[in-house]
This record gives C-alpha cells, structure tokens and sequence, in this order.
C-alpha cells in the first residue's frame, strides 16, 4: 500500500533528514530525545563488543515507519577495551510501511548535499548512483547510491543511499514511491588484531612525532598517557603525565630492579594511551593490571 506524501509529511522528512546528517556528517551531538526524530520507542544495547545501542523511534508524520539510529564504539579509537572506548552514532534507517508517492529523489539529493557519485568499502569512487532495480521478488525495488559532499561543517564521509519502488510494468500510470533511506558514516571494518596493528602504527608515530620535540624534564606534556623515560644509558622509567603537566625527573635504575634510586634530568618519550596501560608490558614487567 502507498499515499501521496502531503506536505506536513514533506516538511517533517526534510526536518529528520536535517537533524541526521548534522549528527552522522556534521558530528553534531545526538540526543535522542529530539523531537525531530520523533519519540523514542526503546533503546537495546546490540553491538557484540559492547557500549553500542540501536535507538527505535517513532513518528506521527509517519506511523507505520521503522525508524532507528545505531551507535557503537568509536572505530577510530584502536583501545582494545572497548567499553572504554566513547560511543559514536554510526548509521540509520528510514523504513516506510506504507511507500510514499510523490516524494521527489531531486529534492532529497539537493536537501543532503549528495554527489554524483559513490564509494564502495575499498574505497574505490564510483562515477554514477542508479544502481537499478533489484532482483526477483524486488525487481521493483530500485536503489540510488551517493557520496554526501562534506559542505561547511562536515567532519566524517557518509553514505547514503535511496530506495524508490518502480511502478509495476502493467501498470504504466502508476507513481514512484519512496521506500527507504539509510545514511551511514564510512567507518572502515576493523577485527581486534587489525586494531592492535592500527594501535602500534599509532604509538610509533607519536613517539617519533614527540621525540623530535625533545621533551626533557620540566617540559609541558603534550598530551595525557603512559610517558617512556631515558636517562643517557638508556630506558629505566615509565610514568603517567597529564596533558599540560611538567615531566618529571627521571630513575638512574631501572624500574624491573625496584626499590628507591635518585632522580636525574632526562628525556620522556611517548609509549601508549593510559586505555592501553592495562596489559602493555614493558622490559618484561606488566605496567598494570
């Protein structure tokens, strides 16, 4: 079954499609208590690696819609914790039970700012976005894929794609129908072991990038995690700094021997997150946990 969008319905699309791309692209905060979105129905934690939620909502202008907007883990936080990690929104979807007729996909490509194009999940750019109609039973289904332009504000790429449903082939007077629409920020797929990667690629090149700063004792700390020591025969400490704290002096023994030793100037280096201090070892001694 489908209507004619009527132009309440018009304004309140455009008004949630608004308020999405300004959380999904723009990073905006997401509150699910916005009435833009509707009202929230209920709210189920869902991702395996924990902290994630997919919100359900529903909408007078739409009654018989799914709606729902999926948050999880930021995947660009490479902790291995991930219920340390802060929670992102990463996609949603509009879902109509009943299709709407009348709503114009020229409207919709202008109101989000898609390009003519899209990308697949290799990252290879496509110079089109009709990807046709699906296949039997959908063969009536038919799907427009598109890369958002970031615009003015936009801080993460974002997929969306349109599903519309063709008017059937005897049935020549009949109207094109908005099915569906999902938006999505492009996150790559990470498992744990190309995340640990991704955390050493990082570390590295924090180290090499504060090691060209020279930071000795009593320089300011550029930011907040588990600091490596040296004194000229080498490594013998570790400490955590806060971002904007002095380092600190550094052991002439090395912490592996224990006990009390004086202190002498030296140079700190980066060696991980204070989320990566649990587990980390270092010189053969487990830092925490």
């Amino acid at each position: 079954m489908s209507y004619d969008i009527t132009p309440s319905q018009e304004r309140a699309l455009l008004r949630l499609l608004d308020k999405v791309m300004e959380v999904m692209r723009d990073d905006r905060p997401f509150n699910p208590d916005d009435p833009a979105f509707g009202t929230l129905k209920s709210s189920e934690f869902h991702m395996p690696e924990g902290g994630g939620k997919q919100y359900v909502f529903t909408n007078g202008a739409f009654p018989e819609a799914r709606m729902n907007l999926s948050t999880r883990p930021d995947p660009l936080d490479y902790s291995d914790d991930r219920l340390k990690v802060r929670v992102v929104p990463v996609s949603f979807e509009l879902w109509l039970h009943n299709a709407l007729a009348g709503v114009s996909r020229r409207l919709l490509e202008q109101r989000l700012d898609l390009a003519g194009y899209w990308v697949d999940s290799d990252g290879i750019r496509y110079e089109k976005n009709d990807m046709g109609p699906g296949l039997p039973p959908a063969n009536l289904l038919h799907s427009y894929r598109y890369r958002a332009n970031a615009g003015e504000n936009g801080r993460f790429p974002v997929d969306v794609e349109l599903f519309f449903l063709d008017p059937a082939p005897n049935n020549p007077s009949g109207k094109v129908r908005l099915d569906r629409i999902t938006i999505d920020r492009d996150y790559s797929y990470l498992t744990p072991a190309m995340r640990k990667k991704k955390r050493e690629e990082q570390n590295q090149k924090k180290r090499q990038t504060y090691g060209y700063m020279d930071l000795c004792t009593g320089a300011t700390c550029p930011e907040s995690g588990v600091w490596e020591g040296w004194t000229k025969d080498g490594p013998t400490d570790v400490m955590r700094f806060e971002r904007g704290q002095q380092f600190d002096a550094v052991r002439t023994v090395s912490l592996e021997q224990g006990g009390s030793c004086p202190m002498v100037p030296g140079q700190w280096f980066w060696l991980c997150s204070v989320n990566e201090e649990t587990g980390t070892v270092w010189k053969g001694i487990s830092l925490k946990g």
